[in-house]
């Protein structure tokens, strides 16, 4: 093998490369890479320009759907040849109109799609709420049924109750009068806290606890004892008085104070020997 001045290398008679060639090698290969890059520069344009294709073509089909601005709604529910998609601004309102079969008016104040109101009644509340799953919306005059309870409302008890009725109460009820339609009793010597579970009226009044038969008089005399009547003597009574007798009075016992055996106990409350 041997390397000539002129730059050829010669392997057994064999011409391989001389230096120009491979100068030209080295130059084809930058283009190539050249070329490379310029391929993806071209791609990335290529991928933008279809975005911008896709931003043309929705803004043609929303103007195709556009149907312009109109004055009153019934002017836009008034339009023909409307077809699903289409959209009118309406002054009156001042919302978007959309057609999904006829036209309906969106309450939006961008075209946006159109959400469906629900036929159905709507629910009373519950004690521990439910979250939902319907997709529909309801109507701005709906009315939720009343949940009022249609019973006659409980007179309170001793112990109270927390109540299980889901129900509310409303706002004129009211409750049975809880009071005793019976006579009040009288007091008694041992007393009582009672069982009855009514309220006494504010105007009611206890049988007196007096002797009201006037035949009955307070006792003159007599044995000693603490009495069993369950009456009380009134304050302005008297006891009949005794001033004539029919035999010799007999006492068992006067007291009087520094009298003796010998003294006589006159009626004027002297005494005499």
């Amino acid at each position: 093998m041997k390397l000539d001045t002129n730059g050829v290398m010669t392997l057994k008679n064999i011409n391989l490369l001389n230096n120009d060639f491979l100068a030209k090698i080295t130059t084809l290969e930058q283009e190539v890479n050249v070329l490379q890059q310029t391929l993806g520069t071209a791609t990335q344009d290529i991928g933008g320009l279809q975005q911008q294709i896709d931003v043309i073509n929705e803004e043609l089909n929303r103007q195709t759907h556009f149907r312009g601005y109109y004055l009153l709604n019934t002017d836009i529910q008034q339009l023909e040849n409307s077809a699903n998609g289409d959209f009118a601004f309406s002054a009156e309102s001042g919302t978007v109109w959309m057609n999904d079969n006829s036209w309906y008016n969106s309450g939006d104040i961008v075209p946006d799609q159109v959400t469906p109101a629900s036929d159905a009644t709507s629910l009373i509340d519950s004690g521990t709420g439910v979250v939902g799953t319907s997709t529909e919306y309801s109507r701005g005059d709906h009315q939720h049924p009343l949940q009022v309870s249609t019973v006659l409302p409980n007179k309170d008890t001793s112990v109270g109750t927390i109540g299980s009725a889901s129900t509310y109460a409303r706002s004129d009820h009211q409750h049975p009068i809880q009071t005793v339609d019976t006579l009040p009793v009288s007091d008694s010597a041992d007393g009582s806290y009672g069982t009855v579970e009514s309220y006494a009226r504010n105007d009611h009044s206890h049988p007196i606890s007096a002797q009201t038969n006037a035949s009955i008089v307070s006792i003159v005399n007599g044995v000693g004892n603490n009495g069993t009547s369950a009456y009380y003597s009134r304050h302005d009574h008297f006891h009949p008085q005794q001033l004539t007798y029919d035999g010799n009075v007999t006492a068992t016992k006067f007291i009087k104070s520094g009298g003796t055996s010998n003294d006589v106990l006159l009626t004027d409350g002297s005494t005499k020997q």
